[in-house]
């Protein structure tokens, strides 16, 4: 059950709901569906089998030694997905419905929302509308990461990050406990399919570096998206704004991080139940050479 946007009545019939749900459906992308599916099907599966079977091999299975490692992982798991359920809920343009229907000054149409739109917002022609201060697209929420859902994004990957540089250190560790290697015979590590099929390696010790190398993967990947969010908010900018070349809301590091994140940034990591209010409302922002003006909606 939910309420119309345009005429505030509720919508409650199972027909209607039927018919939104099929809209959401339609808007996914196969990008979108494929990521959606690692992130509630393959990175809870792998979780499991990381705690249950590789951890066996360095702590006795449900040891009190067991339950003190894996009890800050399963923490920042649980966070991760906490904060993907409020990246959706959320949203990029929080409880913003409709934009004004007057143009004011600095404001541009979009021609493909038929709609008023401020100087920082962007269309998205995935989710087919428009976003405040948008980012980007996430495929892995199949909604837009903007001005009042970043934060979640940023707390999201940064525990993701945390999770899989653990496990990726321990299956490195397991790597060498399977494959004693040479300093000579690293190579194992670059080309593990040439080592299965000369028979340097065993199909298990084979699966092991695929292993490691899956979750190195996932390191190398959250590592890219954490380092793009720094640099772009370090610099005052949304990643279109990067491209664009707009620095006119740079305000320094400090204040650059309070409008991305919230005047309490560093308890974003902790939980994203815990409130950090944004220094603007998604349409007035400050910019480096004048006072606070109407400078975005979407």
């Amino acid at each position: 059950m939910r309420f119309d946007i345009n005429s505030g009545s509720r919508i409650s019939s199972a027909g209607d709901a039927y018919a939104e749900t099929k809209k959401v459906y339609r808007k996914l992308q196969p990008q979108d569906f494929a990521a959606i599916v690692i992130v509630l099907g393959v990175l809870p599966v792998a979780f499991l089998f990381e705690i249950t079977y590789v951890f066996s091999f360095f702590f006795e299975f449900l040891s009190d030694t067991w339950f003190f490692k894996v009890a800050p992982l399963a923490y920042c798991g649980l966070n991760v997905y906490l904060n993907l359920y409020k990246i959706v809920k959320v949203g990029p343009n929080g409880n913003a419905s409709d934009l004004p229907s007057v143009q004011k000054p600095g404001y541009k149409f979009c021609h493909s929302c038929n709609v008023n739109s401020p100087p920082r917002a962007h269309h998205c022609p995935v989710c087919e509308t428009c976003v405040m201060r948008r980012d980007h697209h996430c495929s892995f929420g199949a909604v837009c990461i903007g001005h009042f859902n970043q934060r979640y994004f940023v707390a999201a990957i940064f525990n993701l990050m945390v999770v899989a540089s653990i496990i990726a250190w321990y299956n490195f560790e397991l790597v060498l406990m399977k494959i004693p290697v040479r300093p000579v015979d690293y190579w194992f590590f670059m080309f593990p399919q040439v080592a299965v099929a000369f028979r340097f390696i065993t199909i298990y010790q084979f699966s092991m570096l695929m292993l490691f190398a899956s979750s190195f993967a996932v390191v190398l990947f959250t590592a890219y998206l954490i380092s793009a969010q720094v640099f772009c908010i370090y610099r005052g900018q949304t990643r279109v704004e990067y491209l664009l070349g707009i620095h006119a809301y740079n305000l320094g590091t400090m204040e650059n991080i309070k409008q991305a994140l919230g005047r309490r940034w560093p308890l974003i990591f902790i939980s994203p139940f815990i409130s950090s209010p944004l220094e603007s409302d998604g349409i007035t922002f400050r910019t480096v050479d004048t006072e606070p003006q109407q400078t975005k909606y979407l």
